[in-house]
């Protein structure tokens, strides 16, 4: 059994021995993970001879206004334009600027999901790796690329793998999403130190790991509320030089708590390959 005292104090612990490399590290990390989040953001594009669904200012009224812009310039107000130039033009344009609106967003998807599976996923393996040797002892930063150089493609399958599942069940109302999110916290633990462990391995070991574990786990992630609030009043400054460090410590701390209470089945499993069903 564990307690959230028992995980802080150790985190808290490390932080103090390697501090400058673990904020480093975390902050790293941190902006990683939201220029991820925000590269699906809208991006507009002008295409020559092609008219456009836009929004112009009203300078008289100062309201925002759809209006629809010829290739000469002439813009005409959405409401009228159907009387210019036509029911039949207008719904062509507009469905052409859907299509392009459409394919902008699915090439940025795109790029975000391959930047996710081949640089972050390895990445923050090793950002693991990092905060579990810190909590053991001190870790160096070049621990960061470990996934890069050990079994690299393997670290890829097993954490899409992961990504997936949890995707895919994320779709159903977010919270059948937000369980699996729990049940394979573990993965990339797994993998940051048994690079080569086979998906459906690293997949059912967290799930064993967290069995019952999975509800503590969460209020564990509540009681770091009042941090949260506490860099959101400081602009962040709090958050990246305490917080995140301390989370990801934490959080590396009861992996290793975990590990010693399931010790033998881990051992067993990395052995002789008996997880083999998710």
């Amino acid at each position: 059994m564990w307690t959230r005292k028992e995980l802080k104090q150790r985190a808290k612990e490390a932080l103090q021995r390697n501090y400058w490399k673990i904020m480093l590290v975390a902050a790293f990390a941190a902006i990683l993970g939201g220029g991820l989040s925000s590269s699906g953001s809208s991006a507009s594009s002008r295409v020559s001879g092609v008219m456009a669904a836009d929004m112009t200012i009203d300078e008289e009224k100062n309201e925002n206004v759809a209006a629809v812009v010829t290739e000469d310039g002439i813009v005409f107000p959405l409401e009228n334009a159907r009387e210019e130039l036509g029911d039949t033009t207008v719904t062509v344009y507009m469905v052409m600027f859907a299509v392009i609106a459409i394919v902008i967003v699915l090439v940025i998807l795109a790029i975000a999901f391959a930047f996710s599976m081949l640089l972050y996923n390895p990445f923050h393996v090793g950002v693991q790796r990092f905060m579990l040797k810190s909590v053991d002892d001190k870790a160096e930063v070049k621990e960061v690329l470990y996934a890069f150089d050990h079994s690299y493609k393997n670290v890829v399958r097993a954490m899409f793998h992961k990504d997936i599942r949890v995707l895919l069940w994320s779709l159903l109302f977010v919270i059948p999403g937000i369980y699996k999110s729990y049940q394979y916290r573990m993965v990339s633990y797994i993998l940051a130190e048994h690079p080569d462990t086979d998906y459906r391995q690293a997949l059912q070991m967290s799930k064993d790991m967290m069995n019952g574990e999975k509800w503590h786990a969460f209020v564990l992630d509540l009681s770091f509320i009042l941090w949260h609030m506490l860099g959101a009043i400081t602009c962040g400054i709090v958050e990246l030089f305490y917080v995140n460090p301390y989370i990801w410590l934490t959080d590396a701390t009861l992996y290793r708590k975990l590990c010693e209470l399931h010790d033998n089945t881990q051992r067993a499993a990395l052995t002789d390959g008996s997880y083999a069903e998710v």
